[in-house]
Protein backbone atom coordinates (compact mmCIF):
# COMPACT_ATOMS: atom_id res chain seq x y z
CA UNK A 1 0.00 0.00 0.00
CA UNK A 2 1.47 3.34 -1.04
CA UNK A 3 1.83 5.92 1.71
CA UNK A 4 0.72 9.50 0.92
CA UNK A 5 1.53 12.51 3.10
CA UNK A 6 -0.84 15.43 2.52
CA UNK A 7 0.74 18.71 3.63
CA UNK A 8 -1.69 21.64 3.62
CA UNK A 9 -2.82 24.19 6.18
CA UNK A 10 -6.46 23.73 5.12
CA UNK A 11 -8.28 21.07 7.17
CA UNK A 12 -10.98 20.95 4.49
CA UNK A 13 -8.54 20.27 1.66
CA UNK A 14 -6.67 17.60 3.63
CA UNK A 15 -9.97 15.81 4.35
CA UNK A 16 -11.10 16.12 0.73
CA UNK A 17 -7.84 14.58 -0.50
CA UNK A 18 -8.11 11.81 2.09
CA UNK A 19 -11.64 10.95 0.91
CA UNK A 20 -10.42 10.85 -2.69
CA UNK A 21 -7.35 8.68 -2.08
CA UNK A 22 -8.26 6.19 0.66
CA UNK A 23 -10.94 4.39 -1.42
CA UNK A 24 -8.24 3.97 -4.11
CA UNK A 25 -6.08 2.01 -1.64
CA UNK A 26 -3.68 4.70 -0.46
CA UNK A 27 -2.72 5.11 3.20
CA UNK A 28 -3.02 8.84 3.92
CA UNK A 29 -1.25 10.80 6.67
CA UNK A 30 -1.55 14.55 7.20
CA UNK A 31 0.61 17.51 8.18
CA UNK A 32 -0.62 21.07 8.66
CA UNK A 33 2.59 22.85 7.64
CA UNK A 34 6.14 22.34 6.44
CA UNK A 35 7.57 21.79 9.91
CA UNK A 36 5.20 18.92 10.60
CA UNK A 37 5.92 17.52 7.14
CA UNK A 38 9.69 17.50 7.63
CA UNK A 39 9.28 15.89 11.06
CA UNK A 40 7.06 13.17 9.57
CA UNK A 41 9.43 12.56 6.67
CA UNK A 42 12.48 12.34 8.92
CA UNK A 43 10.70 10.03 11.37
CA UNK A 44 10.04 7.37 8.74
CA UNK A 45 12.25 5.61 6.22
CA UNK A 46 9.12 4.54 4.34
CA UNK A 47 8.94 5.85 0.75
CA UNK A 48 5.86 7.92 0.10
CA UNK A 49 4.14 10.37 -2.19
CA UNK A 50 4.04 13.87 -0.69
CA UNK A 51 1.30 16.29 -1.73
CA UNK A 52 2.76 19.64 -0.70
CA UNK A 53 0.92 22.95 -0.61
CA UNK A 54 3.05 25.92 -1.64
CA UNK A 55 1.66 28.63 0.69
CA UNK A 56 1.61 27.59 4.36
CA UNK A 57 2.53 29.13 7.70
CA UNK A 58 5.86 28.31 9.36
CA UNK A 59 7.66 26.50 6.51
CA UNK A 60 6.09 26.77 3.07
CA UNK A 61 6.36 24.23 0.27
CA UNK A 62 9.50 25.87 -1.14
CA UNK A 63 11.22 25.68 2.25
CA UNK A 64 10.35 21.99 2.52
CA UNK A 65 11.77 21.26 -0.92
CA UNK A 66 14.96 23.20 -0.10
CA UNK A 67 15.39 21.07 3.03
CA UNK A 68 14.76 17.94 0.96
CA UNK A 69 17.34 19.01 -1.61
CA UNK A 70 19.92 19.50 1.16
CA UNK A 71 19.36 15.91 2.33
CA UNK A 72 20.19 13.30 -0.32
CA UNK A 73 18.30 10.57 1.56
CA UNK A 74 15.10 12.64 1.57
CA UNK A 75 15.46 13.31 -2.18
CA UNK A 76 15.48 9.66 -3.13
CA UNK A 77 12.83 8.17 -0.84
CA UNK A 78 9.83 10.31 -1.76
CA UNK A 79 7.99 11.68 -4.77
CA UNK A 80 6.71 15.23 -4.37
CA UNK A 81 3.72 16.93 -5.97
CA UNK A 82 3.21 20.64 -5.26
CA UNK A 83 -0.45 21.61 -5.04
CA UNK A 84 -1.31 25.30 -5.30
CA UNK A 85 -3.93 27.75 -6.49
CA UNK A 86 -1.17 30.25 -7.32
CA UNK A 87 0.76 28.34 -9.97
CA UNK A 88 1.37 31.38 -12.18
CA UNK A 89 3.00 33.39 -9.39
CA UNK A 90 5.84 31.11 -8.30
CA UNK A 91 9.22 32.85 -8.02
CA UNK A 92 11.95 31.84 -10.49
CA UNK A 93 14.11 30.21 -7.80
CA UNK A 94 11.21 27.95 -6.83
CA UNK A 95 10.63 26.98 -10.47
CA UNK A 96 14.34 26.10 -10.76
CA UNK A 97 14.10 24.00 -7.60
CA UNK A 98 11.01 22.16 -8.85
CA UNK A 99 12.76 21.39 -12.14
CA UNK A 100 15.91 20.24 -10.36
CA UNK A 101 13.96 17.83 -8.15
CA UNK A 102 11.59 16.76 -10.98
CA UNK A 103 8.54 17.77 -8.95
CA UNK A 104 5.13 17.85 -10.60
CA UNK A 105 2.85 20.84 -9.96
CA UNK A 106 -0.87 20.20 -9.63
CA UNK A 107 -3.05 23.35 -9.80
CA UNK A 108 -5.94 23.70 -7.36
CA UNK A 109 -8.77 22.99 -7.77
CA UNK A 110 -8.34 19.50 -9.19
CA UNK A 111 -10.71 16.65 -9.83
CA UNK A 112 -10.52 13.24 -8.18
CA UNK A 113 -9.47 11.69 -11.50
CA UNK A 114 -6.58 14.15 -11.94
CA UNK A 115 -5.43 13.71 -8.33
CA UNK A 116 -5.60 9.91 -8.39
CA UNK A 117 -3.73 9.83 -11.71
CA UNK A 118 -0.97 12.15 -10.44
CA UNK A 119 -0.55 10.12 -7.24
CA UNK A 120 -0.53 6.83 -9.17
CA UNK A 121 2.20 8.13 -11.50
CA UNK A 122 4.24 9.37 -8.51
CA UNK A 123 3.80 6.00 -6.78
CA UNK A 124 5.15 4.24 -9.89
CA UNK A 125 8.20 6.52 -9.86
CA UNK A 126 8.88 5.51 -6.25
CA UNK A 127 9.79 2.06 -7.53
CA UNK A 128 11.87 3.15 -10.53
CA UNK A 129 15.58 3.98 -10.45
CA UNK A 130 16.00 7.75 -9.93
CA UNK A 131 16.64 10.05 -12.89
CA UNK A 132 19.64 12.31 -12.98
CA UNK A 133 18.57 15.67 -11.48
CA UNK A 134 18.36 18.65 -13.80
CA UNK A 135 21.25 21.02 -13.00
CA UNK A 136 20.41 24.22 -11.15
CA UNK A 137 20.91 27.44 -13.11
CA UNK A 138 23.69 29.72 -11.86
CA UNK A 139 22.44 32.64 -9.73
CA UNK A 140 20.56 35.12 -11.89
CA UNK A 141 20.40 32.86 -14.98
CA UNK A 142 17.69 30.57 -16.29
CA UNK A 143 18.17 27.21 -17.99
Amino acid sequence: MTQVLVVDDSDTLRQMIRTMLEPEGYAVAEATDGREALAALRASAEPRVVLLDYYMPNLDGGDVLKAVMADDAEQTKCEYIVISSSVGTFPDDFIDLVRHLSVRILPKPFSKAVLVSAVAQAAERLHEPPDEPIPMAPEGEQL
